[in-house]
């Protein structure tokens, strides 16, 4: 062959118009030819079968397998390598060895293992350093600076030294303060000065929040608690925190995140409680959703409270709660005005109550609505009464008001006018990442300092925003009668479902009845469909002070003249109207709010049922009878506004649930919501334990009596697998062996 002739075969052709399937798996041979050879191992390999070897699409799948990536590992919650009896040192304190998981010596050939354990302790506990006392309580002795984190609820008492936790800076002097810390939000850090004893102390009042768990999943696995939600049988009776030194200690299937605030947080607080020093100081809180708002706002509160330089002779410090969605001192879809004057330490889901020992709501307005969007002008309306009342009670205390993460279009507009009406002499911007335009607009808006914060780290939350909410209104109708409060005005809770609580009786018609009406906000439902609208739902209990309150419902110019020698309320009769059923209710065609200058809201309430035979309502409020007879000896009226609450779902399962903890204790399972791409491939045991536990649900959905019918219990029906549910509803797996082991070319 000539050299010439070579050349035209070296030469590639020209791309034709129309290429085939084979040339270009000849093409992907050639390419996969080109590749080096692997140097031979030393363990033989076995021989490609026939049918491989005759297999046109095996040189895909060699390149897909060269080009793939190794799959990590699941992670087992925080977990580490080492069991949590393998590691526990041995100690002649048997208390001790009930409560925490002591750790062996670095030195032994057994800590080499445990070197990807994460550490939340910087100190092991020993008989030398912590013991407890007769009373159950935990004490100890540090003489370094150390740092810990305890999961549960506890009370922490200073003996000697200092402690900082939460922004909050601890001394002997102080009295007990109480911490509830699930592992749902961020652990706070407990860190010590040098030469410092303390105590820390089991929650007696712990016990009826814990149980909430047999209600709902969202209040399961959050305690670090056993398989039936108890803390008895994993930290021993009576005991409701457990100390955590490593993630060996940590409760399983569970991810710990500390609290931690970056730099620049630390140096602007340090700066604000300096500048406190001088007398009242407002400072006004703004960013984006998940920004870290309410934490820093609680850092910079328990910093001020608990500073030397304020520590003597201070007010405490008011607080104008403006985000409905999440408020922090009073039910989801108000506003309040909150005086503080201790501490903090714990998540608002645990101090779900208006009057606490450490603060008092001294006035809350409804929104009815998660979100000021609903109603904006009726807001600014409710924030420019608190901002009065806080000028007229409590104008010798520092203000900090935080505000709702909305900042775009309408919210940019509320709060140039709130930063307009305030003029706050610093204002904080939680987020440098923008938007510009924002930071911009709120910027000039700022006749002082503004100031931009990088937002909060956060890496991981295992309820969101819903879930959170769906928890403090559950935890706000299970809390018990003031009456029963053990320890001064701490909160506890009734674990009992809401169906076994004997409700209120309020009348609704008649001379002596307990509520003037019911208002609609917003959506204005027909009359003879409003019995349907409001029961099961959450409304709103506003005292009216003045019947100035109904505004263009009923002008004060008409009351007097039509009114006569009538009082205001009295000539209101003349505008109520009343439904089939007899419940009366103020017709809202325009939709206009109450005047928050002469109306408040006293709390919430759950309509549990109407009875029409008896014309009363059935009501389930934590509100105290004193509250609601004072209203009424003073002669002014209640009125129920019914608008855009969350629908309590999790109270008409709440009986379902707690039967289904006493038949099978199996049943509670921690909610559990995991951060994994949809798109990798489940591993074939994985397939098959959850086919096993849909046929589980499937057969325990069936022995339910209540099973596929809307009558067993109001408004909740048990569906049978996939009865009532769309075409399509179950996930569809795409298979990728396809053109495996196919023989031919």
């Amino acid at each position: 062959m000539s050299s010439n002739k070579r050349r035209k075969l070296d030469t590639q052709a020209a791309p034709s118009s129309a290429v085939s399937a084979l040339s270009a798996l000849a093409a992907r041979r050639r390419l996969v030819a080109s590749v080096p050879a692997k140097e031979p191992s030393s363990s033989p390999e076995p021989e490609e079968s026939a049918s491989a070897r005759t297999n046109s699409f095996s040189v895909l799948q060699t390149l897909k397998r060269q080009n793939e990536t190794p799959k990590s590992p699941k992670k087992n919650g925080s977990r580490g390598p080492l069991n949590r009896g393998d590691s526990r040192a041995s100690t002649s304190q048997g208390d001790l060895r009930k409560v925490f998981k002591f750790k062996s010596d670095p030195s032994t050939p057994e800590a080499g293992l445990s070197s990807s354990r994460v550490m939340y302790s910087s100190f092991l506990l020993n008989k030398n350093n912590c013991r407890t006392t007769a009373k159950g309580t935990i004490a100890l002795k540090l003489s370094d600076s150390e740092r810990f984190i305890a999961i549960g609820s506890f009370g922490i008492k200073v003996i000697a030294g200092e402690a900082t936790v939460f922004g909050a800076t601890l001394q002997p002097s102080d009295p007990i303060h109480w911490i509830h810390a699930p592992h749902c939000h961020a652990i706070p850090v407990i860190r010590t000065s040098e030469k410092t004893s303390l105590e820390l102390h089991h929650d007696p009042n712990a016990d009826g929040l814990r149980r909430l768990s047999r209600l709902s999943p969202l209040f399961r696995g959050i305690w670090g608690e056993s398989k039936d939600d108890s803390t008895e049988h994993s930290l021993g009776k009576g005991r409701t925190f457990q100390i955590v030194c490593s993630s060996d200690d940590a409760p399983k299937k569970c991810v710990i995140e500390e609290l931690s605030s970056p730099p620049a947080w630390n140096k602007k607080l340090a700066d604000l409680v300096s500048v406190a020093k001088g007398g009242p100081f407002t400072t006004l809180v703004c960013g984006p959703k998940s920004a870290g708002k309410s934490t820093f706002s609680k850092m910079l509160v328990n910093r001020i409270l608990t500073s030397e330089a304020t520590r003597t002779g201070s007010h405490g410090i008011a607080i104008l709660d403006l985000d409905p969605g999440q408020p922090e001192y009073a039910p989801c879809g108000t506003i309040s005005l909150v005086h503080i004057t201790r501490p903090n330490l714990s998540a608002a889901f645990t101090h779900p109550n208006l009057d606490d020992e450490s603060y008092r709501v001294i006035r809350c307005h409804a929104l009815a609505s998660m979100t000021p969007a609903a109603a904006p002008e009726h807001y600014l309306e409710c924030v420019l009464d608190l901002l009065d009342y806080y000028r007229r009670l409590l104008r010798n205390c520092h203000l900090l008001i935080n505000t709702p993460g909305w900042i775009l279009g309408t919210g940019q507009d509320l709060l140039v006018e709130i930063i307009s009406r305030v003029n706050p002499p610093e204002v904080i911007y939680m987020s440098e990442d923008g938007p510009a335009d924002v930071v911009e607009v709120l910027r000039g808006t700022t006749k002082r300092t503004f100031t931009t914060l990088p937002s909060q780290p956060s890496e991981f939350a295992s309820r969101t925003a819903a879930h959170l909410r769906a928890m403090q209104a559950m935890s706000y109708f299970h809390l018990q009668d003031q009456k029963q409060l053990i320890a001064g005005l701490r909160p506890s809770w009734n674990p009992s479902p809401l169906s076994s609580i004997p409700p209120l009786q309020v009348r609704y018609s008649g001379n002596q009845r307990g509520i003037l009406g019911i208002l609609l906000y917003d959506y204005q439902s027909p009359s003879e469909l409003l019995s349907q609208a409001i029961n099961g739902m959450i409304l709103a209990a506003v005292d009216v002070e003045d019947p100035k309150a109904f505004r263009n419902l009923a002008s004060t110019a008409q009351l007097s003249v039509d009114g006569g020698g009538k009082d205001g309320y009295s000539a209101m009769e003349d505008f109520i109207s009343r439904t089939t059923e007899g419940l009366p209710y103020i017709p809202n065609a325009s939709d206009i709010t109450l005047d928050p200058c002469f109306s408040r809201t006293i709390g919430l309430v759950l309509i549990r049922g109407i009875d029409t035979t008896t014309q009363t309502l059935q009501l389930l409020t934590p509100i105290p009878l004193q509250t609601i007879e004072q209203i009424r000896s003073q002669g002014r009226q209640i009125v129920l506004v019914h608008g855009k609450f969350d629908a309590p779902t999790w109270a008409y399962t709440e009986d379902l649930y707690g039967r289904s903890q006493q038949d099978d204790i199996n049943s509670d399972k921690p909610l559990e919501i995991m951060n994994e791409d949809p798109n990798e491939d489940e591993d074939e045991d994985e397939a098959e334990d959850m086919d096993e536990e849909e046929a589980s649900a499937e057969s325990e959905a069936s022995s339910d009596p209540s099973a596929g019918s809307s009558t067993a219990l109001p408004w909740v029906e048990v569906l049978r697998g996939s009865q009532k549910r769309p075409v399509g509803s179950r996930v569809w797996r795409v298979r990728r062996d396809l053109g495996r082991n196919i023989g031919g070319d």
